[in-house]
């Protein structure tokens, strides 16, 4: 038999920006946004459509305050934020109706600082440098069993420079950005909470040590009067350095309430993609007037 599942989801999104400019090159701002993220359709695309209670879209709220300073030769920009996800759902299911029940994972808290930099070096030479320092762990409560703990794939803290130049037909740039510390979780345990069985990621299983990129592009456009005008040559090479740093862990053996992650030969490894070399033309055609 064809059978048609279908829900609905309202919710209303406010969003509020103050921005108040103390002089001609010096602003600050501050800004409020919410945002949600419907559960996914497995919720309710089940068998007959038996479901009791639709689950709820979960909700994030952001709190963000920040400045801008422009000089002639460099600009600054900083700012703090504060996010405050409800997250997500997981499952699992019932012993007595062997039916899946989802339950959402827990609220977590993002927050830190973070800054940007461009300066006019002169002679065509450009300095962008990028930095933020902050945390994402899930808040600590009552029947929370993994409050406290970072959320999966959070760095505590990402860095970038870049150096670039440009002279007539020339456009050349050396980036570089490195990701700190962060965590991977190992599967689910099931914690008895108000008389059932509740699973809950085993979060900060996995650490993930820092590591970097580093990418350099040369491209060269022809800007005369030639009938080429606008076109493109392009040389871009990726991971410059060759690095195959460890990104992430699907661990082989799943978590026990003693030991959340223990080694094995048959983890699963997510590496850095070694060096790769891309060169490009693109084609302009400008004909005479």
């Amino acid at each position: 038999a064809f059978t048609t599942h279908t829900i609905d989801y309202n919710n209303w999104l406010p969003t509020i920006t103050s921005r108040y400019q103390f002089q001609r090159n010096w602003s600050v701002y501050a800004e409020f946004a919410e945002g949600s993220i419907i559960p996914p359709s497995s919720v309710f695309d089940v068998v007959n459509a038996i479901v009791l209670t639709p689950p709820k879209p979960t909700l994030a709220k952001t709190y963000q305050a920040g400045t801008v300073l422009k000089f002639n030769r460099w600009t600054l920009d900083a700012d703090a934020y504060y996010v405050h996800f409800q997250n997500g759902y997981d499952s699992y299911t019932d012993p007595t109706t062997l039916e899946p029940v989802f339950v959402a994972t827990g609220p977590s808290n993002t927050k830190g600082v973070e800054a940007e930099s461009t300066i006019a070096l002169g002679h065509g030479f450009t300095l962008y440098v990028n930095g933020s320092l902050g945390s994402a762990k899930y808040q600590t409560g009552v029947n929370i069993p993994n409050g406290g703990l970072w959320v999966a794939d959070t760095p505590k803290n990402v860095e970038a420079v870049s150096l670039l130049w440009q002279h007539k037909n020339w456009d050349v740039g050396f980036v570089n950005k490195r990701v700190g510390t962060m965590y991977n979780d190992n599967g689910t345990l099931s914690y008895l909470i108000n008389g059932a069985k509740i699973p809950y990621p085993v979060d900060q299983a996995i650490t993930i040590n820092p590591f970097d990129l580093t990418n350099v592009y040369v491209n060269y456009t022809f800007k005369s009067a030639s009938w080429i005008r606008g076109s493109k040559i392009g040389f871009a090479c990726t991971n410059l350095t060759n690095n195959h740093n460890i990104v992430g862990i699907t661990p082989a053996v799943a978590a026990t309430a003693a030991v959340p992650y223990a080694s094995s030969p048959s983890d699963l490894l997510n590496l850095l993609p070694g060096r790769s070399i891309m060169i490009t033309f693109t084609a302009g055609y400008a004909p005479r007037r």
